[in-house]
């Protein structure tokens, strides 16, 4: 057996960031445990996902970049206006 059939074999679309287009970073999805990505540790809002089209939703991980800029967009909306 060769290493290239041992090998699970990943879609690299779902290794890109459906928002923004760059690598994700989503250790599932590069084929190592679930328990080492990033994304364990991050807190996804209500409404994240919402500018991803319904029928790409769940096909791929947004980036902690796009995660981190929705939480800043939607904490400046939240504060105070003077």
């Amino acid at each position: 057996m060769s290493v290239e059939q041992d090998t699970k074999k990943v879609n690299p679309e779902v290794l890109v960031c459906p928002l923004c287009g760059e690598p994700n970073g989503c250790s599932y999805a590069a084929g190592r445990p679930h328990s080492e990505c990033w994304c364990n540790r991050a807190v996804f809002p209500e409404g994240v996902f919402d500018p991803i089209p319904a029928d790409q939703r769940r096909k791929s991980c947004i980036c902690e970049t796009c995660l981190d800029t929705y939480k800043k967009k939607t904490d400046q909306n939240k504060e105070p206006h003077s």
